[in-house]
């Protein structure tokens, strides 16, 4: 069933026919659509660039606004560098156009018989690219059984593609896993941090820094639409792998992310105003894990925005009493439905009062 709104939601929704709900949906985890100095420095940046930029990145005018950002927040993410792309799906799809010319050291590496791809089970689609394959293993048993399929083909190209955190069933992923693994390989790590980045790891930070103790290749790709509110996507890389995709036709025969947005994107940056949303975030993700005496209704990991219930009565019941959580298959139709709740900077106490109370009664 569609609930039509005309509003963008924050603690609260108010849908067409003028219900109003608790809003505990959706990504924007650190509650970026209702930041009040986002929205003054996004006002700057279509005073100072306009509305769009029709032009390739690659062409002979830059827009210095791209690269600066970049460079700012390569240093928030902890990687040598950074290249904004127009979307999350794009950044993936980007990298895996061009990851076997990355790759591959010689002609003959490139012959497809030497290359292996190891799909992690419930990738997203933005990283799905040659002959992917779903399958339907625990995530723990997949690696370990890549690492194995890795130490028994030592003279193959090995690119490993998983998300950084288990969507839209949530669940950790250990890369530490694969700590063990022989420098001396050609192994690359392509992951997509999309619900991570601004959420997860030191202080929001994202994956890439514990991702590149593995001392491995590492790509992670993500879209900044969710917990950062910035309608782009981002790879983190080394400068020379950002070197070749920014020569590939991919990437300059693609439209730029507003730069408006870019603009906007450097200003939060600089004034902490992540850092502070992810704190609040935080404390509010723990004032409800206290408050919800049992944890059997839900799936989850511990200071992270969402959770997720196989209950199918869960969704009907918080809609009964005001809640909106979500409850649809992703990614493909066919799949079963996933009841999730997320909780972001943006709720109030009594926000997280109701839910809590609601869930204890329903599990009663």
């Amino acid at each position: 069933m569609i609930y039509p709104t005309n509003q963008l939601p924050g603690r609260k929704v108010i849908m067409t026919d003028g219900a109003e709900y608790l809003w505990f949906s959706g990504t924007d985890y650190l509650g970026m659509g209702h930041h009040q100095a986002y929205k003054e420095f996004l006002k700057q940046g279509f005073s100072r660039y306009g509305t769009h930029f029709g032009s390739s990145r690659n062409n002979s005018l830059r827009l210095e606004i791209y690269e600066e950002t970049e460079t700012l927040f390569a240093g928030y993410a902890g990687a040598p560098a950074s290249l904004l792309v127009s979307s999350g799906m794009w950044a993936g799809q980007l990298v895996l156009k061009e990851i076997e010319s990355i790759a591959g050291n010689s002609t003959a590496d490139l012959a497809k018989e030497r290359i292996r791809y190891h799909y992690a089970p419930g990738s997203h689609p933005a990283i799905w690219g040659n002959n992917f394959c779903s399958n339907n293993l625990a995530w723990q048993q997949w690696a370990s059984r890549t690492i194995q399929e890795i130490r028994e083909n030592p003279d193959h190209i090995h690119i490993v593609c998983s998300d950084a955190v288990g969507s839209p069933w949530v669940a950790k992923h250990d890369f530490s896993l694969f700590s063990d693994l022989p420098r001396s390989q050609n192994i690359w790590f392509v992951v997509d941090d999309s619900h991570g980045i601004g959420v997860t790891g030191d202080n929001g930070k994202g994956i890439y820094s514990p991702l590149d103790k593995l001392q491995q290749n590492s790509i992670v790709v993500a879209s900044l639409n969710k917990g950062m509110g910035i309608p782009a996507g981002v790879i983190l890389a080394a400068q020379d792998i950002l070197d070749r995709l920014r020569q590939s036709p991919w990437f300059a025969g693609a439209s730029p992310s507003v730069p408006a947005y870019i603009y906007a994107f450097r200003e939060l940056l600089l004034a902490n105003a992540y850092q502070e949303c992810y704190e609040k975030m935080i404390t509010n993700i723990r004032y409800f894990a206290d408050a919800l005496t049992s944890s059997g209704l839900f799936v989850g990991i511990a200071d992270y925005a969402v959770m997720c219930s196989r209950n199918i009565s869960l969704f009907d019941y918080l809609l009964t009493n005001g809640i909106f959580a979500s409850c649809f298959s992703y990614p493909l139709p066919t799949d079963e439905p996933v009841t999730r709740l997320a909780i972001s900077a943006l709720h109030e106490k009594e926000d997280l009062d109701r839910l809590a109370e609601v869930c204890i009664h329903f599990e009663s």
